[in-house]
């Protein structure tokens, strides 16, 4: 497949990834809505959605190690997180140095005999990214008509056992309480990728 390719990456000051199930509750839209309006706007094959820490990497070594060594472990460390397409064009054009093995550079891997190790990548198909595009799409029109139409319900996420409210600033003045009948979490399921994926089909 011919194109041009675009991998939007965003630079982190803290350890940052992509996950679904934080997306199928409209809380981690940014880079999908990056991507998505670019793809509308220009013809445009998407390759990835990744985050760079830029957090100092420390690493614990021993006098046996070489500089090599010690640089390649600081390397590994800096590898990008995120969201990949699962081609294996698209993970060397990621990746020109990647033959086998796990990438260091984006989150991806491939067997020796050059398919997709799966179990290592952190990867969607492109029919699956598109997907997730019709999906972040409808979401923020939702969002745009809530916002147009004055609805400011409280409804902070709730996932783990973890809320926002725990070390938010402004309790006071939000007066979120999930015993009053109207204050309702944003409860953010666990599921696996292809749970996700079925149930934005159907929303969509």
């Amino acid at each position: 497949m011919t194109g041009k390719y675009l991998r939007i990456i965003d630079y982190k000051s803290s350890a940052k990834n992509i996950d679904l199930n934080e997306v199928y509750g409209g809380l981690q839209i940014q880079l999908l809505t990056y991507m998505d309006a670019i793809c509308k706007e220009e013809d445009i094959i998407p390759a990835g959605i990744f985050y760079f820490s830029l957090l100092e990497q420390m690493v614990k070594a021993n006098k046996k190690m070489t500089k090599e060594e010690i640089e390649n472990m600081i390397r590994k460390n800096f590898r990008m997180k995120g969201l990949i397409i699962a081609d294996v064009k698209i993970i060397k054009m990621n990746d020109k140095e990647l033959k086998s093995g796990s990438s260091k550079l984006v989150p991806a891997a491939l067997t020796s005999s050059g398919t997709i190790n799966e179990k290592w990548t952190s990867g969607v198909t492109k029919d699956e990214f598109k997907v997730l595009q019709d999906y972040i799409f409808k979401t923020i029109k939702e969002i745009s008509k809530e916002i147009f139409s004055g609805n400011i319900d409280l409804k902070p996420y709730y996932k783990k056992g973890k809320t926002p409210c725990e070390y938010c600033e402004y309790k006071s003045i939000c007066g979120f309480n999930p015993k009053i009948a109207d204050n309702k979490y944003n409860y953010i399921p666990e599921k696996s990728k292809q749970e996700i994926i079925e149930n934005m089909k159907r929303k969509i």
